[in-house]
């Protein structure tokens, strides 16, 4: 994305043949502006990310460690369990520092509060109250995001804070492989109990320091000096909006929300982030089930195995987000990142050794968290009012979030080891989303191109500066990332 609306008569923004915006110098994030809300706001939400993932993937290290046996969980009723329901964003309204504390302190103290549960019932309680507080953190904490960085650095932003749900595996593995060899039975209790109190408590912690950590906007963080602010601020109307923005580009207008349910490319994106999403929670959870069935290891072997792979993911995501940021291309990255994840789960499917099966769940890491990242940026560069960015972006989760319950179906337990339903229907889904990504590639250019061929320019005929300022990605003066 590129300076969305300028003075009427101004030239249109310096762009590359297919009319995607070339870098340039004068849209760098301010270097010491840019390297404080690094330290100051990324390594506070990657915590907190880190925690809720990590919550997330102790159902299914609790599976290798007694949790269907204490519990008298048959069939299907452990994938009931993985439902989790959705959660209205609503931070803009709210301080988002004491918003996000809230959220993490809550799904902190349920988290904690299901290492007693005793039956079906109180675990599908706990996930429902889980899913509830913790559906929020991620669309808020994104769209928090893009009130400090612009848009060639939000990118590697998003990609520190999302690459964390692999660092989580990796953390979670290592924790419950711990915990197995040395607390199970400790005090009565089976392993899965201290996995989840052991996780819980922190989180807890967590949510009552956030609100003295983090600032609820650049203005009010004590940190940046007013000159700083006031360049910061600078640098977000030239990169989420344009060279100058209309008045109202940053507050919620209901204008916005109807043109982003009406706009065909947020559907893709829907339809990719539920492809992703279902990949991403089936793969989160039952990796360690996958890797115990591949060979002769026992449960705490299994855990320990997953965390090269998480590790490989994030790796792979962070290289990628950073060279998607200086290139200013995303459908590219995320085509190739989700081509690599069919590649890896033909690889299960083949089940052509330990080793092949073992190298692809390599790969479908590797692509898996490139996609998903990849994807809520570009979701967000695109649409420059914050309006429809907050609509957009909200809905992707959502519809994404959604995923969850396909996918733990689609991993049942009389499938195991090798889950071919699984692999078989995600490798549909994932071809599904490369389709869709495609179609948003194709969408973006001819928009760009039409744009430089001057066919929108009656747009901004008879229009004050205002009015144009106001047309945001509509405005002839728009490149789309593409």
């Amino acid at each position: 994305m590129t300076d969305s609306t300028e003075k009427k008569k101004s030239p249109a923004p310096a762009h590359d043949d297919d009319g995607s915006p070339r870098a340039t110098t004068q849209t760098r994030t301010p270097g010491n502006e840019k390297n404080d809300l690094d330290v100051r706001i990324i390594p506070i939400c990657v915590w907190i990310y880190l925690m809720n993932m990590m919550d997330r993937v102790n159902i299914g290290n609790g599976r290798l460690f007694g949790l269907e046996e204490d519990l008298g969980l048959q069939g299907d009723q452990f994938q009931l369990a993985l439902f989790e329901a959705p959660s209205n964003m609503v931070i803009k309204r709210l301080q988002p520092a004491r918003y996000l504390a809230g959220l993490v302190l809550a799904w902190g103290i349920v988290a904690t509060l299901t290492a007693w549960v005793t039956n079906l019932a109180g675990l599908i309680a706990c996930r429902l109250l889980l899913g509830l507080f913790e559906a929020g953190l991620f669309p808020g904490v994104v769209l928090y995001f893009t009130m400090f960085y612009g848009k060639r650095s939000i990118g590697t932003r998003i990609a520190y804070f999302f690459a964390t749900s692999a660092f989580s595996g990796v953390a979670g593995g290592l924790v419950a492989y711990a915990i197995g060899a040395h607390l199970d039975g400790a005090l009565g209790w089976r392993a899965w109990r201290w996995i989840v109190v052991v996780n819980g408590v922190p989180t807890i912690l967590t949510g009552l320091a956030v609100p003295l950590l983090l600032p609820n906007s650049p203005a009010t963080a004590s940190f940046l000096t007013p000159a700083e602010k006031e360049t910061l601020a600078l640098m977000q109307q030239r990169e989420l909006g344009g060279g100058r923005r209309a008045r109202n580009a940053d507050e919620l207008d209901w204008r916005d929300v109807r043109d982003g349910f009406r706009d065909p490319t947020l559907w893709l994106f829907c339809v990719v982030q539920y492809c992703v999403n279902n990949m991403l929670y089936s793969f989160s959870v039952f990796l360690p089930t996958i890797i115990h069935g591949l060979g002769t290891w026992d449960g705490a072997a299994a855990q320990a195995l997953t965390a090269p792979v998480y590790a490989a993911g994030a790796a792979t995501y962070l290289v990628n987000a950073r060279l998607s940021d200086r290139t200013q291309r995303r459908g590219v990255f995320s085509m190739g990142a989700m081509t690599t994840s069919i590649a890896g789960y033909g690889l299960l499917v083949a089940n052509a050794g330990t080793a092949t099966s073992y190298a692809g769940c390599f790969l479908v890491s590797m692509g898996l968290y490139s996609v998903g990242g990849i994807m809520l940026a570009w979701v967000m560069v695109n649409n420059p009012r914050y309006g429809k960015r907050a609509i957009t972006s909200g809905m992707q989760l959502t519809v994404g979030n959604a995923a969850g319950v396909a996918s733990s179906y689609m991993f049942e337990s009389r499938y195991a080891p090798r889950f071919y339903p699984g692999y078989g229907a995600t490798i549909g889904l994932l071809v599904l989303g490369l389709a869709c990504i495609v179609a948003l590639y194709c969408v973006f250019r001819w928009e760009n191109r039409r744009r430089t061929r001057g066919e929108l320019d009656w747009r901004v005929e008879g229009k004050t500066e205002e009015e144009v300022m106001e047309l945001g990605e509509r405005s002839p003066y728009f490149r789309f990332t593409v």
